[in-house]
């Protein structure tokens, strides 16, 4: 068991690194191609709309836990390959194909390996924020590192980086050992249980929509916070420095959760992170000093690692360990389809309009999230261990 600890640690933090190198500046890396911000938000928006399309397709596939950890094995390589091909392309239409087929390679990706960890961590009876907090540890070193090599080397070395790593986790993927549970061996039956069942369970779709909106909401404002501190005089360097700062409070959050385990109510995490948007976006609407804004993205930290130590033990409980995976992507095609929704919306708005009514409306999105949030405890009266019926 210690053994496959340690796999399954290095895994999320390998996987985590690579990301890290990318993910987070490639906004910055299509301003650097002289690409404005409504085609921004189209290229971004390619990825939460083929995991839309993708959703059911990986769903159908990844019926076994072995079938789960092998397709995410080869599809972390081809995304990794599209990242490395992205570093080298200046072409706004080839570029675009390229993130098609990264969204169809990555764009489901973390929907299927959070439902791994969290059956794994329920499994070996451990939380499944104790493996996720080592993805956070690595980010924080990917983005600092990546900004400076982004600004003071290239963008290709920072994407080939990535590259690399995410080879290294697609491999890792490849050895793990199965997971022993009684529920794997009967899975193919459980897998013909149509999505009604699981969305009859009003609680559930209850908090799926919460999920969906909330994580919506913070990725949208992540793809275009580095273009506006780019307004406000902060190059990519600087940006890696503040993504590292807000995904260092993450990891924080992550071990006071992990330390306290259930000793705090979901119900109040839930709410908490929902406040902490709301501020954090109303610093950047009110144009701040740019000194507030970067100390107030820390809040970003503390709502993501909330929702990150909540919500997949909470889907579980919800469900049920059979029923995790198909919990989990309907959670995560909510968010993809608001995602899909908000950074297209978003990117026209700010090339239309600027991030003074961006933001504008954005608060006001998150204000419904923070008001729809104290209404998880009510709508949750009865017992949470009232799962749907097999």
């Amino acid at each position: 068991m210690r053994k496959e600890n340690i796999k399954y640690k290095a895994l999320t933090a390998i996987r985590y690194l690579g990301d890290g190198f990318f993910y987070p500046f490639f906004a910055l890396y299509l301003v650097s191609r002289g690409l404005l911000e409504a085609r921004i938000g189209f290229i971004l928006s390619i990825s939460p709309l083929l995991a839309i399309l993708m959703n059911p397709i990986y769903a159908k596939i990844c019926n076994k836990i072995k079938k789960t950890r092998i397709t995410l094995g080869i599809i972390s390589i081809l995304e990794g390959l599209m990242i490395l091909l992205i570093g080298f392309s200046s072409n706004f239409y080839f570029i675009t194909v390229l993130a098609i087929f990264m969204a169809i390679f990555g764009a489901c990706h973390y929907g299927l390996m959070d439902s791994l960890l969290a059956i794994y961590s329920d499994n070996s009876k451990q939380n499944y924020s104790g493996f996720r907090l080592y993805g956070s540890g690595a980010y924080i070193i990917a983005t600092a590192a990546s900004g400076y090599i982004c600004k003071l080397v290239s963008y290709q070395v920072a994407f080939g980086i990535s590259f690399g790593l995410f080879v290294i986790s697609g491999i890792l993927y490849l050895v793990l050992k199965d997971i022993n549970i009684e529920e794997e061996q009967d899975i193919t039956k459980k897998d013909s249980v149509d999505y009604k069942v699981v969305l009859s369970n009003k609680r559930f779709v209850f908090f799926m929509f919460f999920y969906g909106l909330m994580l919506a909401l913070i990725f949208t404002n992540n793809n275009f916070f580095g273009t506006y501190l780019e307004t406000r005089g902060v190059d990519s360097d600087g940006y890696g420095l503040v993504f590292s700062y807000f995904v260092a409070v993450e990891l924080v959050v992550l071990l006071v959760l992990n330390k306290i385990k259930k000793k705090t109510s979901p119900y109040v995490l839930l709410i908490i992170s929902a406040i902490s948007l709301v501020i954090r976006l109303l610093v950047c609407y009110l144009y701040a000093p740019v000194w507030l804004v970067i100390v107030s993205s820390g809040l970003r930290g503390i709502g993501y690692g909330i929702i990150l130590h909540v919500s997949y033990q909470y889907v579980i409980d919800l469900v049920g360990e059979d029923k995790a995976t198909k919990g989990i992507m309907l959670c995560t095609l909510v968010y993809s389809i608001l995602l899909f929704a908000f950074n297209n919306i978003n990117g026209n708005l700010i090339e239309a309009y600027g991030y003074k009514n961006y933001y504008l409306i954005n608060l006001i999105a998150s204000i419904v999230l923070l008001i729809y949030s104290a209404l998880i405890p009510f709508f949750n009266k009865k017992k949470i261990d009232d799962r749907i019926d097999e």
